[in-house]
């Protein structure tokens, strides 16, 4: 009786996830780091991947630079920081380097980001050390990248994110909502949700 309610859940937020979808721009796919930092921002976020639930809060205090924390249910806070190298530019691609810092784990990488010749589908890679040490990949792609408005969007994204591959859409509601639905090789399903105020 449980399951059949939770079948139902997850249907309809498919169906909104599918006619709804995310802006260009992003810090980051599912897990995967996009190149992307932006500045004078508060993004509070919740995700649930691979078994593991987990809150963080982002601030972009300066343009290219943010900082932040990120606490696991049951496992490491983390200090997260972010900063942008090189702009994204038609010719070049964007570039940051990034760490997620606790008292037992390190997290350090550099990301490229960069649009793939169509309007709406990017590319990212990600390596460093910690868990970005496989190195991490992804795609998005942006289902209707020509509008009058900027939301509600929707984009399908594949990542492999050191571990496994996961895909699924981003919805974003409107310029400060986003939602995030996905499954995860061997884990399951994935869900996030993101709020953002510009300041």
């Amino acid at each position: 009786m449980f399951m059949p309610k939770i079948s139902y859940i997850t249907l309809i937020l498919l169906i909104l996830l599918v006619t709804l979808t995310i802006p260009v721009s992003a810090s980051k796919i599912l897990t995967v780091p996009t190149a992307d930092v932006p500045g004078n921002t508060l993004e509070l976020d919740f995700l649930y991947h691979r078994g593991v639930s987990s809150l963080g809060a982002q601030f972009g205090f300066y343009p290219g630079l943010s900082g932040g924390i990120r606490q696991e249910f049951g496992g490491y806070l983390y200090a997260t920081l972010k900063a942008a190298i090189l702009e994204e530019t038609q010719s070049r691609p964007g570039l940051a380097v990034g760490g997620e810092l606790s008292l037992n784990k390190q997290h350090l990488y550099v990301v490229a980001s960069k649009q793939l010749g169509m309007p709406g589908l990017r590319g990212h890679l990600a390596f460093g050390l910690g868990r970005y040490s496989r190195g991490m990949a992804g795609v998005s792609f942006m289902l209707n990248p020509v509008k009058v408005s900027n939301v509600p969007t929707t984009s399908l994204f594949l990542e492999y994110d050191g571990q496994g591959l996961n895909g699924g859409l981003t919805a974003q509601f409107s310029p400060e909502l986003k939602a995030n639905i996905g499954l995860s090789m061997g884990y399951g399903m994935s869900f996030g949700l993101s709020y953002k105020a510009a300041f």
